[in-house]
């Protein structure tokens, strides 16, 4: 048969410091999860401003590829023409008064260069609250044929 003895324990549960601690590391953990959180919070705001400023070139990408269009079907007999400048100009006005546009012709080819400068969501965070984007489009004319009797 085999006997158990319990005997009773001779320290406490807590454990004892080595020299030189005072206190116990009680609540140690909430700076931990507070700087995690921190992190996180840093984490999305990047991901928010990459997406922002993403969108924005988007934006002026497309603004710019109507503005070709526009300005290759308003004189397609003539793209160095005021007529085209003032098709494109009057397109970029009414989606984005701050985009700028180079109209490049060529014989059958409109080529745009179009730059705008966008707010970033969270970029004053990253030392940058604006960003100067610059894309290019290009547009073909496109000639009524009439048919031949």
């Amino acid at each position: 048969m085999i006997s158990v003895v319990l005997q009773p324990l001779q320290s406490s549960h807590r454990r004892t410091l080595p020299a030189g601690r005072i206190g116990n590391d009680t609540g140690s953990v909430t700076p931990l999860i507070i700087g995690m959180l921190l992190c996180l919070l840093l984490l999305g705001a990047g991901v928010t401003a990459t997406g922002s400023a993403f969108l924005a070139r988007q934006r002026i990408r497309h603004i710019c590829d109507g503005a070709a269009a526009a300005g290759a079907a308003a004189a397609p007999d003539n793209l160095s023409g005021d007529t085209t400048a003032a098709q494109v100009d009057g397109y970029l006005a009414l989606r984005d008064r701050g985009a700028t546009a180079i109209i490049q012709p060529q014989p059958t080819l409109l080529i745009l260069r179009c730059t705008t400068t966008s707010t970033i969501t969270f970029g004053a965070l990253f030392g940058s609250p604006t960003i100067t984007q610059t894309v290019t489009s290009s547009a073909r004319t496109v000639r009524n044929l009439t048919p031949r009797p």
